[in-house]
Formats: C-alpha cells, sequence, structure tokens
C-alpha cells in the first residue's frame, strides 16, 4: 500500500483545474479482485534520473544551461547547416550542470517519456543531446567523434587558405600545417586568458545559437587605442560547419580602408574550425584547425604598405584602430564543399556576401565584460559567417590589452550573473466533482494546466511561479480551485496575479492565503480560462531540492454536509486534504478512505476522483474538453486508459496522448 508521503514526495509537480457536467447513471465499475481499494495514485509522473554529460567542450568546460525536452526542440535550416529552434516546444525541466558540463540529477518527468531532448543554446556546447532510458535512468552524452587530426607542420604545401590564394592575406605571424591548418606560433603568455567559464557565460547571455543575434548587440565596431598597447587575442569556438580562415588589419585613426583589399588583413587561423558543430559534431572533429583556448599576439608591421614585415613590433601605436575579419569556409572547403566568398569584418561597410557586394548591416557583434572579482577585462567578438541563421555565433573569439584600458570604444554587456527565465510545462490536473460518490467518470468537471517558470542561475532559484489555467467546463456545481504550496514558496513571501482571456496580460490579484493553502477562486466558472499566477520572490537563492511546487484541489463551502469553518476538498488519491477539510466524507459512498491509515480519495474500483497527467498539452486534453464528449467515461474517451490503471501505470502511458 502506498504511504501518503511517499505519494507527497511522488508528485512534485504544478497544478490547475477547470470543468464539466454530470450524470450518475453509470454502473459502477467492479471492484479489484485483491483489497479493499485501488492502491494506484493515478498520477504520470516517475521520479527520473538523468545523467547529462557534455565531454571535455573542446578541452574549456564550463556550467551549461540546458533545457530537457519529450519532443525534439530544434530543426534544421534549408541547408542543414544549422538547428533553429521550434517556437512551439515547450521544456518539462531547464536547469544547469556543474562546472565540468555534467549533470546527474533526480526529475519528475512523464512516466511516457522514454528518450529525452537536452537542448543548450550555448554555442560552446552540442546544441543536441539526446538522452535514452535504460530502467530508471535517462543518459545524455555529447558525440566524441574522430580526431584524427596532424599536427602543426612547417610548410603550406597541400591545403590553401582561399583567404590566401583570393585576397592576398599576409601569413606573416608563422607557420601552420598544410593539412589542417593548424599554426605553430601560439602565444602562452600573461595576456592569454584562463577564466574561459565567465567568458561563455558572458556571451551565452546575449547569443542563442538557435534563434537570430537581436538587433541590438549587432555592431560594426573595430579596436580603438587611446594609448600604445600590445593586444592578445584568444580563440573560445564556434558552432558552424565552415572551415573559415579570420585574420587582422589596421589603420590609423580616420584612414579606415574602402574595401578589404585595401586593408593588408594579416592571417590569425588559418583553419577556424574547432570541431564543435552540432549538426555534424563527428564530421567536424576531423578537421579541426584550431582548439579552443589557442591564442595569438597581433604584430604591428610599420611598413605593412610596402609590403614589408620588416621592423615588427608587438606594441600598436597610439591612434590606430583594430579590425578583424572571417573569410567564410576559405580553408579547403573540406566539409562543407560550398565556394564561399562572404567576408565578415568589424568595420562598418567592409562586410560582403557570395556577390561581393558590401552589406549595409552588421555581421560582426562586438562587446567588452568585465569582471573585477575574476581580473576579467577582455572584449568579445562574434562572427556571422552566412546568412541562414544570423545566430552571430559561428565563430567567437576575446581579446585582452596591455594596458588593460588602452582600448576604448566598446559598449560593455552584464551577464547577468547568468540569470535565467525558463517557463515550464507540468501537466493537467482533472477533477469528478461528486466526491464521496461516483461520478459520470468523464473527468472534465474541473480541468486544470499547470506550468511552473523561474528565474535563477548555477547558485540556484531567485523567483519562482505557479501558474494554473482553468478551462470551459459544463460541470454544474461551482467548484473553487485551491493549491497547497511545499518546498520554499509554501512559507514565502507571495505575490499573485490573474491573466482573463478577454485582457491578454496578468493583473495584480487578492487570494486568499492560510499558510501554505492559497484560494485562488471560490468558483472556476467565474473566471473560465483564466490563468492564475502565484509568485514567490528570494532574497537568497533557493536550491532546486528546495524548490516550491503545487498540488491543486477543488473545494466548496457550501454543500451538505459541510461544518461552520470547514469544506468539502477532492485532492489527488493519496493527497493528504488541509487541515479546514470536512472529514466527515471520508469512508462514505464510494470513498475508501482510512485517515487513521494516512489513505485518502481513493476507491475500490479502478476510476480515480481525480489524476494528474504528467507533460500534457492544451491538444491532449482537447477530448475531454470536447462537448460531444461530456457525460461519456474516460475510457471510451481514450481507449489506453483502461490499459493504464488496470496495469497500475505500467502500460499505455500515454494513453492521453492518443
Amino acid at each position: 500500500m502506498k504511504k501518503a508521503s511517499l505519494v507527497i514526495a511522488f508528485m512534485a509537480a504544478l497544478a490547475m483545474t477547470g470543468g464539466c457536467a454530470r450524470d450518475n447513471s453509470m454502473p459502477t465499475p467492479p471492484a479489484p479482485e485483491n483489497g479493499e481499494y485501488n492502491e494506484y495514485d493515478y498520477t504520470t509522473s516517475t521520479p527520473t534520473s538523468v545523467v547529462i554529460d557534455y565531454g571535455d567542450m573542446g578541452g574549456l568546460p564550463a556550467p551549461v544551461y540546458f533545457e530537457v525536452y519529450d519532443t525534439c526542440p530544434v530543426e534544421e535550416n534549408e541547408s542543414g547547416t544549422a538547428y533553429v529552434k521550434v517556437e512551439s516546444a515547450e521544456p518539462l525541466y531547464a536547469g544547469y550542470t556543474d562546472a565540468e558540463g555534467h549533470f546527474n540529477g533526480t526529475l519528475e518527468l512523464p512516466s511516457y517519456v522514454e528518450k529525452a531532448y537536452v537542448y543548450t543554446p550555448a554555442f560552446y556546447a552540442q546544441t543536441l543531446l539526446e538522452a535514452v532510458r535504460t530502467g530508471e535512468t535517462l543518459t545524455a552524452t555529447a558525440a566524441s567523434g574522430s580526431t584524427d587530426v596532424q599536427a602543426a607542420g612547417t610548410t603550406r604545401a597541400g591545403y590553401e587558405s582561399q583567404a590566401v590564394t583570393r585576397d592576398g592575406w599576409l601569413t606573416w605571424l608563422g607557420t601552420y600545417d598544410s593539412n589542417n591548418g593548424k599554426i605553430g606560433y601560439a602565444y602562452d603568455g600573461v595576456l592569454k586568458v584562463k577564466n574561459y567559464a565567465k567568458l561563455f557565460k558572458a556571451h551565452a547571455s546575449v547569443f542563442d545559437t538557435t534563434k537570430k543575434c537581436p538587433q541590438e548587440y549587432r555592431s560594426s565596431r573595430d579596436l580603438k587605442l587611446d594609448e600604445s598597447a600590445e593586444v592578445v587575442i584568444t580563440m573560445l569556438g564556434g558552432n558552424t560547419c565552415w572551415n573559415s580562415s579570420m585574420g587582422y588589419y589596421y589603420y590609423k585613426e580616420g584612414n579606415k580602408p574602402a574595401s578589404l583589399a585595401e586593408a593588408n588583413v594579416v592571417m590569425i587561423f588559418p583553419n577556424t574550425q574547432d570541431g564543435g558543430w552540432s549538426n555534424g559534431n563527428g564530421i567536424a572533429k576531423k578537421y579541426i584547425g584550431v582548439t579552443r583556448g589557442t591564442a595569438v599576439q597581433l604584430m604591428y608591421y610599420p611598413n605593412i604598405a610596402q609590403k614589408s614585415p620588416e621592423g615588427a613590433t608587438s606594441v600598436f601605436p597610439e591612434g590606430y584602430r583594430i579590425g578583424f575579419v572571417l573569410a567564410t569556409n576559405a580553408w579547403t572547403k573540406r566539409i562543407m564543399k560550398d565556394d564561399k566568398k562572404y567576408r565578415a569584418a568589424t568595420s562598418d561597410g567592409l562586410s560582403v556576401n557570395n556577390k561581393g557586394i558590401a552589406y549595409q548591416s552588421p555581421r560582426t557583434a562586438v562587446f567588452r565584460y568585465t569582471d573585477k572579482a575574476s581580473g576579467i577585462n577582455s572584449v568579445l567578438f562574434s562572427f556571422e559567417d552566412h546568412v541562414n541563421d544570423e545566430n552571430f555565433s559561428d565563430v567567437v573569439f576575446t581579446m585582452t590589452s596591455n594596458p588593460v584600458d588602452a582600448v576604448t570604444d566598446i559598449p560593455t554587456v552584464d551577464d547577468n550573473d547568468g540569470m535565467k527565465t525558463a517557463s515550464l510545462r507540468k501537466g493537467v490536473y482533472a477533477f469528478e466533482d461528486l466526491w464521496p460518490s461516483r461520478g459520470d467518470y468523464d473527468m472534465n468537471d474541473v480541468l486544470v494546466r499547470s506550468d511552473y517558470e523561474k528565474i535563477f542561475n548555477e547558485k540556484g532559484i531567485y523567483e519562482e511561479s505557479f501558474l494554473l489555467k482553468t478551462f470551459a467546463n459544463y460541470a454544474g456545481n461551482e467548484n473553487g480551485l485551491a493549491v497547497t504550496l511545499t518546498g520554499a514558496a509554501a512559507t514565502a513571501n507571495l505575490e499573485f496575479s490573474v491573466l482573463k482571456p478577454e485582457t491578454g496580460e496578468f493583473e495584480a490579484a487578492e487570494f486568499e492565503r492560510e499558510g501554505n493553502v492559497v484560494l485562488l477562486t471560490p468558483n472556476v466558472k467565474e473566471l473560465m480560462g483564466s490563468t492564475y499566477k502565484i509568485t514567490a520572490k528570494y532574497a537568497t537563492p533557493v536550491s532546486e531540492e528546495k524548490a516550491g511546487t503545487v498540488k491543486p484541489f477543488i473545494y466548496r463551502t457550501k454543500r451538505d454536509g459541510v461544518s461552520e469553518g470547514r469544506r468539502w476538498e477532492v485532492h489527488i488519491p493519496y493527497e493528504i486534504p488541509t487541515s479546514r477539510a470536512e472529514m466527515s466524507f471520508f469512508g462514505t459512498g464510494d470513498d475508501k478512505s482510512d485517515p487513521e491509515k494516512g489513505v485518502y480519495y481513493v476507491r475500490a474500483e479502478e476510476y480515480p476522483f481525480a489524476f494528474f497527467l504528467s507533460g500534457a498539452t492544451d491538444t491532449d486534453i482537447s477530448k475531454l474538453l470536447d462537448p460531444a464528449n461530456e457525460k461519456t467515461p474516460v475510457d471510451q474517451v481514450y481507449p489506453g486508459y483502461s490499459g493504464w490503471v488496470s496495469s497500475q501505470g505500467k502500460l499505455n502511458t500515454d494513453w492521453y496522448k492518443k
């Protein structure tokens, strides 16, 4: 027999309520052969161990924000070069890995989930992982792929960058190998970036690899040196199919070159492919040209206009600007065979499309990120290498200088401490409102969709909201909707609001609160289709283990048999009623509750007074909402229902999705 405490833990989910009508003529279904009451709790959620491993992430591990879905949340663009987010996809969970890109935890997931999809918008981790169930564990591991790359050599006799052969870029910084373009002049001094995790988080706060870069972050901006300085750039990585080349150029303030052909570009990285392309991880890893964290010190050539490297120095003069350019797929076309002439430059007007026509809008994003506690004062650059996705995360690098404040005229971006806002789908609660008598089992007297929102980072949750959406119903009774709060939300200060169908936005509301119980409405029929919202805000972050949940129930205060100050309540099977519940109903009619044993809201037949459908959407319950199915038992509307209850939830776990 299930204990009440076990069921409470098992049901760590959100809640919602709605409505339908009744018919008392339906015959009572047969009782189970064994036991005086059904021992199943009629929930379709299961505590599931989830293990996520993003691998070494190119040797630069960092916390990764991720989301878990029961359907694939991305699709490939037309060219197959990038993923695009499916806007209708709703995550079941969102969180952060640890600093090494690992996650191991227990999540309440729908019982039907045999395979999950793990998604991240961060460029430095694999966009999509598939998690396959083995027993009670879902495991998602980043693809390792092949790494048959050759070490840097001393010649360029084999492959060569079209940036050199066609665009005339200078290769004065040093040599690189002829197979994959790995450089032999990497810098390893004090200006090399070391705290990569902070920079990754800063970039992830602005950019999403599956969405177009917001216009406000796109900019054409070169480095401006207000004093003489050394300059070092460090490759952070990217997520692209193209094997591109990256170079730099410089000019005295006011003398910007009219075109890239006049810019005297110097090669930095012949091949910017880091093996992190999510759509073809294994392929990309075969053609790595640069590893993440590789740094290069830029050189100033005073005689570059004369095509001479003589007099080279690591110090750039005051009053100069330094620009950067990415030549799309310039290195050998080994992954994608297309001949690309796209050039993305940090200077306004120097970026060109495949026909050599200048872009009138930026193809780069440039911003400064500082973190005094970590000693970070860096400028981040992001390139867009094509036109299909415009995520501006194809090649990402950072720049540091000595002196650190020599570079000016760069906007600053706050990473917001990695704060994320996640909206999660929990499921749908359904109630029959004739308890303790049997109902018509159409399970639509009150239907409520439960959703959950949280604002959080890797330190914990700073704000969480519980949203309960009601639906139109045909119930003859006037049922109220309430919730019991658990976790940190139970004792927190709360804010209440409601979204009415006719307004389209949340408005402040006054719900009645009794400790950890909140009465949302005394009659769901008054505002059918509304969404009730409860928000808890925390001065210090709350851990995921202490996050709040809501348990919805329906109630009435005006009903025969209800004492003064008490109420009639219907909860999910085995869920403990509130302290104000009228106890005289238990054990009467068709109810087989045994309060002394902590057993509530059970019956002998394989029909509940309420159930919870984890992961259910509005579409999933459309049959319950259809007036044509009014008074029709749920097992006749959903053929898989009978097998689900008779197997105690082991079979037909997705019956409401068919």
